[in-house]
Order: C-alpha cells, then sequence, then structure tokens
C-alpha cells in the first residue's frame, strides 16, 4: 500500500478501516473509543492494544507521553502508533521501544490487510502482537455404559 502526499486524509476513516481488519482476524474484537480518536482491540488471549494512527511520522517525545496517557485510560498493555506518511527518526524509534510502543509504517498496515484477508493471525503474530489462539476445555463425551455379563 502506498500513500503519496495525503493532504486532508481523514484519520477517522482510517481508523475505522484498521478496527474492521481487526475484526476479521480471528477472535479479534476492534471498535472506536468513544472519541473516535483511537482503535481499542482486544488480541485473542485478551491483551487490549490502542492504535493511533498520525498523519506524519512524529519525532517529539510529547507524541508518545499523549499515547502513554491513553494507554492508561483505555487500560490497554500493548501501543501500535501508525505514521501514514514518512517513517519515524531513529531517535523516536528507540525512545518508543524503550516504552513497548510498535510502531508502524503503511509496510505494517500491509500486513494487517493480509491477515484480514486470510483470516489468519500469522502475520500480526510477525508484528509482535500476541495472537495465541483462545485456550478451550474439551469435554469428552461419557462413553456409553456396557451392558452387564455373568462372569468374568
Amino acid at each position: 500500500m502506498q500513500i503519496d502526499a495525503m493532504p486532508g486524509i481523514n484519520l477517522k476513516g482510517f481508523l475505522r478501516y484498521v478496527a474492521g481488519l481487526l475484526n476479521r482476524c480471528p477472535h479479534w474484537v476492534a471498535s472506536l473509543t468513544p472519541d473516535q480518536g483511537l482503535v481499542l482491540a482486544q488480541s485473542p488471549t485478551g491483551l487490549r492494544y490502542l492504535f493511533q494512527v498520525e498523519a506524519r511520522a512524529p519525532g517529539h517525545e510529547n507524541a508518545l507521553q499523549a499515547l502513554w496517557a491513553a494507554q492508561q485510560t483505555h487500560r490497554a498493555e500493548g501501543v501500535i502508533l501508525i505514521a501514514i506518511n514518512g517513517q519515524y527518526s531513529p531517535l523516536f524509534r528507540e525512545l518508543a521501544q524503550a516504552h513497548g510502543v510498535h510502531l508502524w509504517t503503511l509496510e505494517e498496515v500491509d500486513y494487517l490487510i493480509m491477515a484480514a484477508d486470510l483470516e489468519s493471525n500469522t502475520p500480526l503474530a510477525y508484528l509482535g502482537l500476541e495472537v495465541r489462539p483462545p485456550k478451550t476445555t474439551l469435554v469428552h463425551e461419557p462413553l456409553p455404559a456396557r451392558p452387564a455379563t455373568q462372569g468374568f
């Protein structure tokens, strides 16, 4: 997916698109937050991820501080920041990595599209998201009683 200069991009529409893609992946549930500024998603294991989309790659710590505040508000374990245009600076990448923030560009969004198209979590695991399938308990049907016999 390649998007060049995109003046006036509809970030809320793109967030809805991200939520829709996540909902097509097995055992994921995603929706926009009430202010429609973020996507809150729950993985198959119950981990909560917060997704934010930026028109450009942020290059300052304030962008991360706002994300950390939102992470606390929404009780999310993971944060994904998607920059539609541009690459992250090495310093910003280092700071984000130190605080566990996943930095995506449209290249990583391609893996999300692939996961949704294949209805598979494997591409999301490649991106570092927790995607183990939920554990289920199998209950075996009881065996039918054997008819009584005489003797041994």
